[in-house]
């Protein structure tokens, strides 16, 4: 052999050698981890009482574990019977060498035991050796239900006592619906337990137990309550007795005061109950039957507690004599088979129904009189009901209208307003029908429902009073019109009353005063402003108008002849031909006798058509102004048909604003931009308009020339400066007007001083914005009195207008 092959031969066997030697070591580490570890451990020790639902953690020692499900599949347990864990949601693979795992537990054992895991091998990465196991001592409890009430039980309070259940060694089953199922009663015929709100399960060893009673036993008994292994989970039960004391059953009937025919509908009869507890309000009701009386019905049953209840009586009858009311409480009121029966005393009231007025009715005060109609032994129905069944007669023109006419002032007396529309001229009686329906209580006995009331007539005069000028075409909107009362053939006249009705939206009164037929001292009293129904006030086709009432008297010289008693001034709201009405219009001469006149109404007619009508001229005076936009912008909002709708879309709006402003010069002058014709607008005004006009991007050229115009109106309203302009009057006595402008946004004050530069009186105006306050209704005004109220004296005063950082002073004079 040459040296070469025995070369060869020893670089083979070191290779060997190595290769020996490496997989003997490796076949050594193999040896040394073939049977791996598993340690149990847990939170706290281990008791028969924790152990359902404790969690163990498992940790391999020198392995991993596979994934979660090979785990589940590998688990057992042994050395406690009824250990076990829920497939899904009790095992968690926390990491490779950490998984826990819930217990469930529905057993029982009576030492101290051992519980042994065990882990398969294939719940173990590489690894086919034997079971791993790991063991846990876990101590033994004695298991112990105790059961307990907060109160002895009797009868009275058995029906809604709560048993409680505490249980020692062993947890409650985790469904309500478990323990519910295992509680039986017996020993009390009628207990039971519901199916779920009388059980709660307060927790893992505590459950309370709403006991139902609905029966009945008369000496004293013993109530056994058994607890199956179900509400525990494991097999054994427990049996309680509670000693349960018979109350003998009460029920007492009671009202506030005697009951009496007049009382009775309405009046309240409180059931008090002992023993036993009420059913609820619906099975109260139905148990309930009446005799004795015709006409009773209960009209509400209120449950106040288990043991008290309110009965409210209805009565819709008539007795005659004194009688009885007998009341049956059935059985289903109280949940037993006991009745109850109670009997009340019933006083009849001789029923009577008064009506009275104030003062003896005349042809004068009879339209506003009040009736008082006072009821006995009865009550009234509600006002609707009373003003459907009041009917008048024997002077035509009597009515009482639909609300505000009937007043149902108490269960027995009711308030009736006249409302009188008519003429008589001699003496007359007026008859008032009060019908059944006004009385609540149905059929009745002894009511007198028919009064006569005698009203005295008021003698006609020579004299004639109307409404002049008329016919009289409208002056145009926003316009004033001056109407006259006038008399014809007057004789020895000191004063006059009388009624004028006119329709509110066409005309809005302003003021009024004496003509020239009383003398310059007369006294013209305040306008009184009512309201009345044409036609049926029931019916809807009568028809709301407004009545304003006016009179004027003198202590001196009288007034004969023809001439004007009265003048009255209006605002024209809207064109609508309509007709001024004159009512009881009265004259009293120096003896203070009261006399009738002949009255003859007033035309208010609209304007003849022009032959040509300028768009956007809404008050037809034959030009478009400043009047117009004023038109339109108090009518924003209004729907329907409207002259100020001038875009004809059935809504009065911005659109409609800026088309009258583009008219503006279309009639035959052209409109004055002059300030103070312009105050009935504000800058801000004008700048909101604008504002939504730009915003509905208006294209045409005609609202291109409104939004134009509002722009120009804008600029004229705004001051190139700030300014304090002279007071109006000066001199004064006793007021003055202090006007100014604006030409920006600011807190405004004026301060008056006195002619040493003291402080007499400030006048805090507030944040004002941008334009001219020189009109009365925008000017600051001052009153001459001091801070204190107190009148100053004549002399010679300052004012000083601060806005912003603007200041300035002017002199005024007070004379007196």
């Amino acid at each position: 052999m040459n040296s070469q092959v025995i070369k060869q031969r020893g670089y083979l066997f070191i290779f060997v050698s190595i290769l020996m030697v490496t997989f003997g070591m490796q076949s050594i580490g193999y040896a040394q981890e073939a049977n791996p570890t598993i340690t149990a451990s847990v939170e706290e020790q281990l008791t028969e009482a924790n152990l359902h639902g404790s969690t163990i953690t498992l940790t391999p020692t020198g392995r991993r574990f596979t994934d979660s499900w090979d785990i589940r599949r590998a688990l057992t347990f042994s050395g406690i019977e009824g250990v076990s864990f829920d497939r899904w949601d009790d095992v968690e693979f926390v990491s490779d060498t950490e998984v826990t795992v819930k217990l469930k537990f529905a057993g029982n054992f009576d030492t101290d035991a051992t519980l042994t895991i065990e882990v398969g091998a294939g719940a173990i990465a590489d690894y086919d050796g034997i079971a791993l196991t790991a063991q846990l001592s876990v101590t033994a409890i004695e298991e112990s239900l105790d059961a307990s009430t907060e109160f002895p039980l009797t009868e009275a309070n058995l029906h809604g006592s709560i048993v409680t259940l505490t249980l020692t060694g062993r947890r409650f089953a985790d469904d309500s619906w478990d323990i519910r199922s295992a509680l039986t009663f017996s020993g009390i015929e009628g207990v039971t337990v519901s199916f779920f709100s009388d059980v709660n399960r307060v927790s893992d060893t505590e459950v309370g137990v709403r006991i139902t009673f609905n029966g009945d036993f008369d000496t004293d008994a013993t109530l056994t309550l058994r607890v199956g292994p179900d509400a525990i989970g494991y097999d054994k039960a427990f049996t309680f007795e509670f000693p349960v004391t018979a109350v003998e059953e009460s029920l007492v009937a009671s009202t506030e005061f005697p009951l009496t025919e007049e009382n009775l509908h309405g009046s309240i009869i409180t059931l008090t109950l002992t023993g036993r507890h009420f059913a609820n309000s619906w099975d109260i009701l139905n148990a309930l039957t009446f005799s004795g009386i015709e006409g009773i019905s209960p009209s509400d049953v209120n449950r106040v507690s288990d043991t008290e209840a309110t009965l409210e009586l209805g009565f819709s009858g008539n007795i005659d004599t004194d009688a009885t009311l007998t009341i049956t409480v059935g059985p289903d009121a109280i949940g037993y088979d006991k009745a109850f029966t109670f009997e009340f005393l019933i006083t009849t009231v001789e029923e009577s129904l008064v009506a009275s007025t104030e003062f003896p009715l005349t042809e004068v005060n009879l339209h506003g009189s009040i009736i008082t109609l006072t009821l006995t032994g009865r009550r009234f129905a509600n006002f609707w009901d009373i003003g459907h069944a009041l009917t008048f007669s024997g002077i035509e023109g009597v009515t009482v209208s639909r609300f505000s006419d009937v007043n149902r002032v108490s269960d027995t007396e009711v308030s009736v307003r006249i409302t009188f529309n008519g003429d008589f001229d001699t003496d007359a009686t007026l008859t008032l029908t009060v019908g059944e329906d006004a009385i609540a209580v149905g059929e009745y006995a002894n009511v007198d429902l028919t009064f006569n009331f005698p009203v005295t007539a008021v003698e006609q005069s020579d004299a004639t009073v109307s409404i002049s000028p008329t016919p009289i075409a409208f002056p145009g909107i926003g316009n004033k019109l001056t109407l006259n009362l006038d008399i014809a053939n007057g004789k020895n006249v000191a004063g006059y009353q009388a009624t004028v009705g006119y329709d509110t939206s066409v005309l809005r009164y302003i003021e009024g005063g004496n003509g020239n037929y009383l003398p310059a001292d007369a006294f013209f009293a305040d306008p009184i402003f009512d309201y009345d129904w044409l036609g049926d006030p029931f019916s809807d086709d009568s028809i709301f108008t407004y009545r304003l009432t006016i009179a004027g008297n003198t202590l001196t010289e009288t007034g004969n002849g023809d001439g004007t008693l009265a003048t009255l001034t209006f605002e024209v709201l809207d064109y609508k031909p309509f007709t001024v009405t004159l009512a009881e219009v009265y004259l009293v001469d120096a003896d203070g006798k009261r006399w009738e006149v002949t009255t003859k109404n007033g035309e208010v007619i609209a304007p003849p058509e022009l032959t040509e009508r300028i768009f956007g001229d809404l008050n037809l005076d034959g030009v478009v102004n400043i009047q117009d936009l004023v038109i339109v912008s108090n009518r924003f909002g209004r729907r329907g048909k409207d002259i100020a709708d001038i875009s004809d879309d059935g809504l009065v709006n911005i659109v409609d604003l800026v088309l009258v402003a583009a008219a503006f010069g279309d009639g035959a002058a052209a409109p004055s931009l002059h300030p103070a014709k312009l105050e009935v607008f504000t800058a801000a005004d004008v700048q909101l308009w604008l504002s939504q006009a730009q915003h509905l991007n208006l294209t045409d050229a005609r609202s291109q020339r409104g939004i134009c115009f509002l722009q120009q109106l804008l600029a004229t309203l705004m001051p190139k400066k700030t300014a304090l302009l002279a007071n109006y009057p000066n001199p004064f006595n006793p007021e003055t007007w202090i006007p100014y402008h604006l030409a920006k946004n600011a807190d405004v004050t004026v301060t008056i001083y006195n002619i040493d530069g003291q402080v007499v009186r400030s006048l805090m105006l507030g944040h004002q914005p941008a334009g001219m306050y020189q009109s009365r209704s925008r000017a600051a005004y001052w009153d001459g009195k001091n801070a204190f109220g107190e009148t100053v004296a004549s002399g010679v005063y300052f004012y000083t207008l601060t806005a912003g950082n603007f200041n300035a002073t002017r002199k005024m004079l007070i004379r007196k």
